[in-house]
């Protein structure tokens, strides 16, 4: 399954293994029909959203967050979440349950509240990002990182293991931020990462990463590969298998 699948298929609300039949149809043109299905929703019931969101405005922070949370469904919120003012939403979502907020969050459409999801407070985007990743939220995880601000995704990446890191890298929005996240890795959570893919047979996701590492952040990641036991083995079995790229194995080892 690729990572463009899973995201289409966290969009439409159901099983990636439902759009099994799509899986010969090129990456860009999944992201043009995920991008166009977001919109589809979107506007569906836009009208609606808009009227919550003029109410929401127009009460203080506290009542709103607290009305949000007992009459709103997370879809219905996340909706108006869009068309609010960046500042007001922040300050209802520092009212709310993390439990909640992660619910909204599986249900948003990052690139319309970049506004608010770039001003979250470090502590408490690290705290819902705990709360998705213990719900195997993977694609949500990886289509905030591209909107948060560095000081967040640091703080989030703080409270990951390197098994949950490897997931949320496969279907990460924003490649780019794949190497300065893997900077600020421990060695541990390396370890984590090399010992999934042994033993969970991760190895596309691990094929991911390694594609958009800088040589000395693949050296980096190698080094880690060669000092857990029987992973460098574990890793050119998978060549042979052909569930890990030849090129992927070589940018690690320098061979």
């Amino acid at each position: 399954m690729t990572a463009e699948l899973r995201k289409l298929a966290h969009r439409l609300g159901v099983a990636p293994d439902r759009l099994d039949f799509l899986a010969g149809v090129p990456a860009e043109d999944l992201r043009a029909l995920r991008a166009q299905a977001g919109e589809m929703l979107f506007r569906a019931d836009k009208h609606f959203f808009v009227r919550i969101a003029a109410l929401t405005r127009a009460v203080p922070s506290v009542i709103a967050a607290k009305l949000a949370e007992l009459t709103l469904p997370p879809l219905l919120a996340a909706r108006t979440t869009e068309l609010l003012d960046p500042a007001k939403a922040v300050d209802m979502c520092s009212r709310l349950p993390d439990g909640y907020l992660a619910d909204v969050a599986a249900a948003l459409e990052p690139s319309r509240c970049t506004g608010v999801l770039g001003t979250i407070p470090p502590a408490r985007a690290a705290a819902i990002a705990r709360v998705l990743a213990g719900r195997k939220e993977w694609v949500v995880i990886g289509g905030f990182v591209s909107c948060m601000s560095w000081e967040a995704v640091v703080a989030s990446v703080e409270q990951l293991n390197g098994e949950q890191l490897l997931r949320i890298a496969f279907v990460l929005e924003d490649l780019a931020r794949l190497d300065d996240i893997t900077q600020v890795l421990t060695d541990g959570q390396l370890d984590e990462m090399v010992r999934a893919c042994a033993q969970g047979r991760l190895w596309a996701e691990l094929a991911t990463v390694v594609a958009n590492l800088r040589p000395e952040r693949a050296a980096r990641l190698g080094e880690r590969l060669r000092a857990i036991a029987g992973a460098l083995e574990a890793a050119r079995q998978a060549v042979a298998a052909g569930t890990f790229p030849a090129p992927a194995l070589a940018r690690l080892t320098g061979a």
